[in-house]
């Protein structure tokens, strides 16, 4: 019996892979489970439009990412903090600068998807990473300095 795979299974292969099982295998598990549908032509036909809509978004997703790479590149994000010296009270973390990019140049990002490997704790320039999609990776600086308010 031939079935389109709707999950990835270890054994069989993956979405959308069209694989012959058995009929005891297909109509007790994969069928009822949701894991596969009836390899017809219409069920190929959704299949085929499903896999282009998601390409589609896809490619949509990473351009989106590639513009803003275009714009978070050449910017240097200034964070003004409470300090002493060179130690800052309290940390920064990837939601305030998050927050401070917003306020200061109007640019909405996923403070999740900012790799800082720890909260800043020191005064001093840092080169964070951002990942928005994962093909594009793109460096934003942030410079810590003391509020002298």
């Amino acid at each position: 019996m031939k079935v389109i795979l709707l999950e990835p299974m270890e054994n069989l292969g993956d979405v959308g892979a069209v694989v012959n099982v058995k009929p005891g295998y297909a109509r007790n598990y994969l069928l009822p489970r949701g894991l596969a549908a009836l390899a017809s032509e219409s069920n190929l036909k959704t299949l085929e439009a499903k896999i282009r809509a998601q390409a589609k978004k896809a490619a949509e997703r990473k351009a989106e990412a590639e513009r803003l790479k275009e714009i978070l590149e050449p910017l240097t994000l200034e964070l003004k903090v409470k300090a002493g010296e060179t130690k800052i009270y309290g940390s920064v973390t990837s939601r305030e600068i998050a927050s401070a990019l917003e306020a200061q140049h109007q640019i909405k990002i996923d403070p999740k998807r900012l790799l800082l490997e720890r909260p800043i704790k020191d005064l001093g320039e840092y080169t964070l990473v951002y990942k928005p999609h994962p093909e594009v990776p793109m460096n934003l600086k942030v410079v810590v300095v003391a509020d002298k308010a």
